[in-house]
């Protein structure tokens, strides 16, 4: 096996470790105390963005460069040269438009306070994000990401919701978990320094990007702003929601919003290792012009991704009142069922347009693809503030699902008119179909008064009516070939 296959089952293990945390976190401690939680999130969501913008993508010239650079010892101090540059002056331009900024939000009813207290904290795990992601880049370049994943990814689910914990027993305050977290992310960017360091990644010389001819400097610098502006819309579309929710209602209000999200996110695993693996293929197929290739990929993943997509959504939707049931201090959380329903459908939405981004950003067009997604960023934020004004965070929700949809309703579009093709085939129809009778059958499923019973009965009957209608209906797709046989291979019948 080689060192890839190694890292990419190690790492699918840490990421199914740290979905398993999740998943108790979630059902067990962040009801305890939303505030907290939803504070948390802020706080992440907002460092995030604003580590996008300070860094200017430049944190990308890692990877993207490395194979020309890689002989040269000063490479990361070529590149650091460009961060540390970017970060200082989209650091005085955001101080001198800050009153500005202030201003502007105040006027649109958002809760500066939050911001204000908190801008110091923001600004700090911002600039340890930069150089975490450097570094994290950096061991990627060496075909190592087990490792921070750990460091950084896995360690902070665990950290998580102990902080809360102690937040909910009155053992710390709000302000020292932010505080805590700080620190994390100070002692992340010291022990990925440390690991990159021992596989040989960082000798940072006496040199910087004005040692490079002009042309390089500008094609660099091209490279940052194209690749950072779609990293910084993508990451706006996925992330405003959690900024605005607490600026606009509460901390609590987003610690209810981010339980449905995380649940929601479940959904996307299956199509988020299905793309992993049609990724590079796509990008293959662009660069040898088989686009017959590309068009199998493009309506495989669609409906390889939408049956376990839609199968996971239906079982959640089903068992939802009955997993609330054993939530603390559920109350609070019930009337907002349907941010998980909204979510969930975005999801899907994205599941069955499949690959449709990769063929765009390997493709001669992939400029487009910014174009689109600043769209998208530009849409969510429009719908998200007056949305969550009308239906709190349900509006939240049902924000990204119009946002979801008209962005991947382009994209189809746009890839139909430049190669012909188109993902959905008479199958895409039937699994729908499925997957609606299915659905409705789940909300008539009676519930006992044994929570734990429903927990499993109700699962257990949407399976066999699942599988038992992909069979009615003849459905034919590789995920029920992979399932079918690995159910012989282990079962004793």
């Amino acid at each position: 096996m080689g060192i890839i296959a190694r890292q990419g089952i190690k790492r699918s293990i840490i990421s199914y470790v740290g979905v398993f945390i999740g998943m108790i976190s979630i059902i067990f401690i962040y009801p305890l105390a939303r505030d907290a939680y939803g504070y948390v999130q802020f706080l992440v969501s907002t460092s995030t963005i604003l580590a996008l913008i300070l860094s200017f993508g430049s944190s990308g010239l890692v990877v993207r460069y490395f194979p020309e650079f890689k002989k040269d010892k000063a490479y990361l101090g070529i590149v650091f040269s460009f961060t540390i540059s970017a970060v200082i002056f989209f650091s005085v331009i955001i101080f001198l438009l800050k009153d500005l900024i202030y201003k502007y939000l105040k006027a649109r009813d958002f809760n500066i306070d939050l911001l204000d207290q908190n801008l110091i904290i923001i600004f700090s795990l911002s600039i340890f994000l930069i150089l975490i992601q450097t570094f994290i880049y950096q061991a990627a370049n060496y075909k190592r990401i087990v490792i921070p994943s750990i460091i950084h990814e896995l360690s902070f689910k665990i950290l998580l919701p102990i902080l809360v914990l102690l937040y909910y027993f009155e053992k710390i305050t709000i302000r020292e978990i932010a505080y805590v977290i700080v620190v994390f992310y100070m002692f992340s960017f010291i022990l990925n320094a440390i690991y990159v360091n021992s596989l040989g990644g960082i000798s940072i010389k006496n040199k910087g990007f004005w040692n490079l001819p002009a042309s390089k400097i500008k094609e660099m610098m091209q490279y940052m702003g194209f690749s950072g502006l779609n990293v910084l819309s993508a990451n706006i579309t996925t992330r405003i929601d959690t900024i605005m929710i607490p600026m606009l209602i509460s901390t609590a209000a987003n610690g209810t919003y981010t339980i449905f999200l995380f649940m929601s996110n479940t959904i996307a695993i299956p199509m988020n290792s299905l793309n992993q693996i049609a990724s590079p293929v796509v990008s293959d197929s662009i660069k040898n012009s088989d686009y017959k290739n590309i068009e199998n990929i493009y309506k495989k993943t669609s409906i390889n991704s939408f049956i376990a997509g839609a199968f996971i959504f239906i079982i959640i939707w089903t068992i939802l009142p009955d997993l609330l049931q054993i939530m603390p201090k559920n109350k609070d959380i019930k009337p907002y069922l349907y941010v998980f329903f909204f979510l969930g459908i975005a999801k899907l939405i994205d599941m069955l347009t499949s690959v449709n981004s990769y063929i765009i950003i390997y493709s001669k067009y992939y400029k487009y693809n910014l174009i689109f997604l600043i769209f998208l960023a530009v849409l969510n934020l429009i719908l998200n503030y007056y949305l969550i004004h009308i239906y709190g965070i349900t509006g939240a929700g049902i924000a990204t699902m119009i946002s979801i949809t008209l962005y991947n309703l382009i994209k189809l579009i746009f890839i139909k008119r430049k190669f012909n093709l188109f993902p959905f085939t008479k199958n895409t129809i039937v699994i729908i179909l499925i997957a609606s009778i299915t659905f409705i059958a789940g909300i008539y499923i009676p519930s006992t008064d044994i929570t734990i019973l429903n927990l499993i009965y109700k699962p257990a009957i949407i399976i066999a009516l699942y599988y038992i209608l992909i069979k009615i209906f003849k459905l034919k797709a590789d995920i029920i070939d992979v399932g079918e046989k690995t159910l012989k291979k282990h079962l004793p019948f």
